[in-house]
């Protein structure tokens, strides 16, 4: 913040090229990224993650395509690229996690803390994706894709598979014959598809095939007619809901853990930990192939997708907006926090990974590259998704709208019916969804560092010893593994859905989001940060950063916040499945969570202050740096800081008051 008090007298100058670290003697040295590109793509790694491929073409299905785009774009360029910019900047120049980074300034510390409460959250249910995606790799190694045709034990009479002849889908082309007696069709289905196990899965539930028969004439077919009565289900959502997930009808019906999900949801923490055991320089490594891989595979399903029938209308309806929709607030709260929650904005992981940058690296032109490379997969991966909507659409003749239930399940409808349609289509789907497994696990890497960087850096002694920190981390992930088993069972997938839209999107990262832009445009000060920037960069940067901090930023942020909060309505999982009274109270409680840290930190560091109200709020909003954080220009300025000592530790309770 401005000041129009003189700077103090005494304070020492800083010192070019000083220690910008804190390490005291005795203590090992924090680690840094071997090189710039190896925190380039570790940074694209983690932001272009899930989000891009299942969140962001799920909310332009749910919000009229096109439309979604246009507060998505002006989101993008007034408030995520300058905060984008402002985190990964802040963790460099502190040379901290979430918690020590927002210590220069006290009184917004409980941006730190809301944001490890965050990421607590999404270390929960965010690896859950990633499992499901195992899931599927295992399950994709056979000679012929389990949700490829409709003779399966979990398969319902409704279901249909692509090239079924839907107007009369009781025919013997479609292994729906309707022979004389219960025998003749059991041997019908037998001969037509040699398996044995849906009419003994059938028999197992009526009795004799007589009955199968009488039941599938009563459900399926009218003896001259035969047509389908009721909605049709592709085989491929039936393996999703009933086979893969095995469903509960709601979240108060937990059902028994998934034998087959549970082993993917051990196999993703373990993998996380081999990862993650040495540090970010291993870390920085793997990347390159997690990173770069996915583009590779996504533009060859691209090129595949676009031969099908009925691809191009689906590209359409992406990309042309219904203007009509824009007269709904949800679309421009939905447009803003998407670009907010995929660029991790807000979160806490982005001050961690910029800590281990070095303290003169190009951090702007770093958060250009990555906040490009984000947006531009997520219109990337949008059309490989609404090519394969408008072809589900065109088989099943219905508007592309009315494809498939909306939900954060939609990339494991759409793409496998994608892979299905494709020569050697076990060898497809086993790529393809190790495109999502590896765009995953990009990001549960730096959820899982944004959590204990905080830890390291206030026991820098313990912790930076790599056996320590090895020790530490299998700790961690068992735990984390031990408490997401609740979303493994049948009842797991409501679960879910409820972290995902209560915990780490709407209303929370919006709070967040604007408490950083006052932070650093008025309390800190946008004009001194631009001076910071340049003492890391040796540059001058362009004031549309600052316009953005001050002004631009906090005022969209505000509107979308007003408009979430008076459009607010309880989660539904589907349009015929209501969250229960104590399921939402404990999604409210997740928000409540995160954001009660904001004036608790306040109130703490106000009543640790001794003082007058003017001298304690002095104290709370007066930036605490290090000697090396220091810019030379400001000695003699109107700009007023605190001197901490190199040596000490970021507590909540450590405070110098050496003003200057």
């Amino acid at each position: 913040m401005d000041r129009d008090t003189d700077s103090m007298t005494g304070c020492a100058d800083p010192v070019k090229g000083a220690d910008t670290g804190d390490n005291s003697p005795g203590t090992p040295k924090r680690q840094q990224w071997t090189s710039q590109l190896d925190y380039i793509m570790a940074s694209i790694g983690c932001c272009v993650g899930l989000g891009n491929i299942w969140r962001f073409p799920y909310l332009c299905y749910k919000n009229g395509g096109g439309a979604f785009l246009i507060p998505y774009a002006i989101s993008f360029f007034f408030v995520a690229v300058p905060l984008f910019v402002f985190e990964t900047t802040l963790g460099q120049y502190t040379t901290g996690g979430a918690v020590k980074a927002w210590g220069i300034l006290p009184m917004f510390q409980g941006l730190g803390f809301a944001a490890v409460m965050l990421l607590v959250y999404q270390n929960i249910y965010y690896v859950i994706v990633i499992a499901w995606s195992l899931y599927y790799i295992g399950v994709s190694f056979t000679s012929r894709l389990p949700w490829a045709t409709c003779d399966n034990p979990w398969n319902t009479p409704r279901c249909f598979v692509s090239g079924m002849n839907l107007s009369n889908p009781c025919t013997s082309e479609n292994n729906y014959s309707l022979p004389m007696n219960g025998t003749e069709y059991y041997n019908a289905v037998i001969s037509s598809t040699g398996n044995h196990s849906r009419v003994h899965n059938l028999t197992s539930s009526y009795g004799n095939v007589t009955d199968v028969l009488s039941d599938m004439l009563q459900t399926n077919c009218t003896a001259q007619g035969e047509v389908i009565t009721g909605n049709r289900v592709d085989s491929v959502e039936e393996f999703w809901e009933r086979r893969a997930l095995d469903m509960s009808p709601g979240i108060d019906q937990p059902g028994r853990l998934n034998p087959g999900m549970t082993l993917a949801f051990a196999v993703a923490w373990l993998i996380v930990y081999i990862c993650l055991c040495r540090g970010v320089r291993v870390t920085g490594k793997i990347v390159y192939v997690t990173a770069l891989l996915p583009y590779l595979l996504l533009l060859v399903l691209l090129v595949r997708t676009l031969t099908f029938d009925g691809s191009l209308n689906g590209i359409v309806y992406y990309l042309k907006p219904n203007l009509t929709r824009m007269a709904d607030p949800k679309v421009w709260v939905e447009g803003g926090t998407q670009v907010i929650y995929s660029c991790g904005l807000g979160q806490g992981f982005l001050i961690a990974m910029g800590s281990f940058n070095k303290f003169h690296s190009d951090g702007v032109r770093n958060s250009l590259i990555i906040t490009t490379a984000n947006s531009l997969t997520s219109i990337y991966g949008g059309l490989v998704v609404f090519a394969v909507l408008g072809f589900m659409a065109h088989e099943m003749d219905v508007p592309v709208d009315k494809v498939v239930t909306s939900g954060p399940g939609l990339i494991f409808l759409a793409y496998p019916k994608a892979v299905t349609n494709m020569p050697l289509a076990p060898f497809w789907s086993v790529l393809f969804f190790l495109t999502i497994f590896f765009v995953g696990i990009d990001s549960q890497f730096v959820v899982v560092e944004g959590i204990i960087t905080p830890l390291f850096d206030r026991f820098p002694k313990i912790f930076n010893r790599v056996r320590n920190r090895m020790i530490y981390l299998a700790f961690h992930c068992i735990v984390a593994f031990l408490v997401g088993l609740c979303q493994v069972t049948q009842g797991g997938v409501y679960v879910f859905r409820l972290f995902d839209y209560y915990s780490s999107s709407g209303v929370v990262l919006l709070i967040l989001c604007l408490c950083e832009s006052i932070a650093v445009g008025w309390v800190f000060g946008a004009d001194r940060y631009y001076d910071v920037l340049q003492l890391m960069t040796g540059r001058r940067c362009s004031p549309w950063f600052k316009i953005c901090w001050k002004y631009c930023a906090p005022v969209i942020l505000t509107g979308i916040l007003v408009f979430e909060i008076s459009s607010f309505q309880t989660l539904k999982f589907s349009p015929t499945y209501q969250y229960p009274v104590w399921a939402t109270t404990v999604g409210g409680l997740f928000v409540l969570s995160s954001c009660i840290f904001l004036p608790a930190v306040f109130i703490y560091k106000c009543a640790r202050t001794s003082g007058t109200f003017r001298q304690r709020w002095r104290h709370v909003t007066t930036p605490v740096l290090r000697k090396h954080m220091v810019d030379p220009r400001w000695k003699g300025s109107n700009y007023v800081w605190s001197l901490k000592d190199n040596g000490s530790n970021d507590s909540l309770d450590n405070q110098e008051t050496d003003f200057c």
